[in-house]
């Protein structure tokens, strides 16, 4: 078992203020992990425009996780 901690964050509303500040976190180093539930090319594109660099690494989520019958 991993002993890393996490913060998971979803920045909102693409058209909002979340991707701004999800690449301005990104921006410094954490004592943990974040972990941020997004559009990626948004993240990237949002860096760009703030003239800031990606300071975050992309894992592409190949096919969402699904319930079994027995969960729901």
């Amino acid at each position: 078992m991993s002993s890393a901690q996490r913060v998971v964050i979803t920045p909102g509303e693409p058209a909002g203020i979340g991707p701004d500040l999800v690449v301005q976190l990104a921006q410094r180093a954490w004592p943990i992990e974040l972990v941020v539930c997004a559009d990626g090319a948004l993240l990237t594109e949002r860096a760009a425009v703030l003239g800031l660099p990606s300071r975050f690494s992309l894992t592409r989520l190949m096919s969402p996780l699904r319930r079994s019958p027995r969960e729901r």
